[in-house]
C-alpha cells in the first residue's frame, strides 16, 4: 500500500506528486489494468512480448 505523510510545512501538491511517483513506481495501476478483465494465457503472452520490445 502506498501513502505519504503530509505535514504542514509541506504543499499538498508536493505531496501529490510523491504520491503519484510512488503508485507508478509500485505499477498499482499496471495491475489493476491487467485484473479488470480476464485475459487467456496466450494474450498474456502476446501482451508481456509487446512490453519487452518497448
Amino acid at each position: 500500500m502506498v501513502y505519504v505523510n503530509v505535514s504542514d510545512q509541506h504543499n499538498f501538491d508536493k505531496a501529490l506528486q510523491k504520491f503519484k511517483r510512488k503508485v507508478r513506481k509500485a505499477h498499482i495501476l499496471e495491475i489493476a489494468q491487467n485484473k479488470s478483465y480476464y485475459q487467456s494465457p496466450s494474450e498474456r503472452k502476446h501482451r508481456n512480448k509487446y512490453r519487452r520490445r518497448k
